[in-house]
Order: structure tokens, then sequence, then C-alpha cells
């Protein structure tokens, strides 16, 4: 690929080749993307070189800056030892279990066990998996509802979207599931 190419015409290979996710399709098409191309400390830059502030920490995972020399450093020792390694069947990463062992050891103690998740969304439907999963192996399958605040946001996934209790995480989407239901925020003077 034409590097040089491809910098001048990003907004059209956004266009042409990514679907933005969580994105209005109408108003990117009408606008375009902004293109972030570097991060360093609290900053992003767009392909214009304009700096923002990333108020969100990358989604909420980049809560100590971008470019923090410690991060890089140990991502590259581990990219060199084991740069990833799936935890099915069984088998573990050792990396993995050095963190759950770590986490253990701060959690309250009525914790026994760490599952790692690539996000919130993630977290809460296995959440809910695992909730299942009990209830279905005491042979309580009947019980699956989930109660939900409205305004709550929980996520976009499946479940998760349809526990976020937001009409722009379901609408368009069948959401929410029946089993999930929504309850009222507290409210002082009600």
């Amino acid at each position: 690929m034409d590097t040089s190419n491809y910098e001048k015409n990003m907004t059209r290979h956004d266009w042409e080749y990514y679907l933005n996710p969580f994105t209005n399709l109408q108003s990117i098409e009408q606008d375009g993307p902004m293109v972030i191309t570097k991060g360093e400390g609290i900053y992003v830059y767009d392909q214009h070189g304009k700096q923002y502030i990333e108020g969100l920490s990358g989604l909420w995972c980049v809560s100590l800056g971008f470019s923090e020399k410690r991060l890089m450093e140990a991502a590259q020792r581990q990219i060199e030892t084991l740069p990833y390694y799936h935890s099915f069947g069984g088998k573990a990463p050792d990396c993995s279990l050095k963190l759950a062992e770590r986490l253990m050891q701060v959690a309250p103690k009525q914790l026994s066990r760490v599952i790692f998740a690539n996000s919130g969304s993630e977290s809460n439907d296995t959440a809910v998996k695992i909730a299942w999963y009990y209830n279905n192996a005491l042979g309580r399958t009947q019980k699956k509802k989930i109660i939900s605040r409205f305004f709550g946001y929980h996520g976009v996934t499946i479940i998760s979207g349809s526990m976020t209790g937001m009409s722009y995480a379901q609408e368009g989407f069948d959401l929410p599931l029946p089993v999930v239901l929504h309850a009222d925020c507290p409210h002082h003077y009600r």
C-alpha cells in the first residue's frame, strides 16, 4: 500500500472499507469520519494534526494516557515472550494467572476467582451467562429474568444492550430482549 496515497485519502478509505460501530451511518457519510492518527498523554491527534483532549480515555482503557513508557515497555516484554494466548479448553497463559493472583490479593474476601473480558459489554454478557448457567445446573431453567434501570448504561451487545435502559442502544436492533425488565431510577420526590 502506498502510505502517502493512503494518508491523502483516509476519509475515502473509511467510507469504502470500514464500518464505524456505534455511529449514525448517514451522519458519517455526510460529514466524514474523524480519523485519529496519534495519541500522547491525554491527547489524540486527527489526520490534520489537530489536538484533542481524550476525555473518555479511549473508551476507558487508556486511563494512564497514551504513550506511557512503562506500559509500552511492559507490552514489548510480553510481546517478545507470548503476545497472546487463549484460555479455552483448560489452557491459561501464565501472565493471566499472575494477574489473577494479584487481583485476588486485593479483592474482597468473599470473591474467589477472576474471569477476564475485553470490555464492559462482554463482562456483563459473561455475568448473565454465568447466572443462567448456574440456574440451569440447579434445574431452575426458567430463572432468566434480568432487572435493570431505565437510563442505566451496561453496554451495547445483545444482552448488555438490552440491559442498557436507553433507546439509542436498542432502537433498530429489536432490543430489549423480553427477559430484561426495566425499573425507574430512584427519585427523591417520588
